[in-house]
């Protein structure tokens, strides 16, 4: 009887029919991630969910509930996801450009009066 069942999950795995370009594509990421040894099962799905994530962030222009709302996750869970796989944002406050020498900032006089 086990014999059997063992039979039988081997011909269902086998009708699975295969994406050639998906074929390639594992293909590559494994060559990438190391020659060495082959990646686990845990790294290839980090590695997914870690590229599903950054294009969601992307398409979403960095608005992170929108793309927690395009992976059908919450917003929290998504935040827990970006610092597990040590994913950042791109964005951050621009620095604020400096008067030049001689020039007077804001709220300030240049002596002129």
């Amino acid at each position: 009887m086990h014999l059997r069942s063992r039979m039988d999950t081997r011909s269902r795995i086998d009708d699975i029919p295969l994406d050639p370009d998906l074929a390639l594509l594992f293909a590559e990421l494994e060559r990438r991630m190391g020659a060495s040894q082959r990646p686990t099962l845990r790294a290839w799905l980090e590695c997914a969910e870690a590229w599903r994530i950054a294009q969601a962030l992307e398409q979403s222009r960095g608005n992170r509930s929108a793309a927690a709302r395009s992976l059908g996750i919450g917003r929290r869970t998504l935040y827990t996801k970006m610092e597990k796989l040590g994913i950042q944002p791109r964005w951050g406050a621009a620095p604020v450009p400096r008067p030049s020498n001689g020039a007077a900032g804001p709220g300030t006089t240049n002596g002129a009066g």
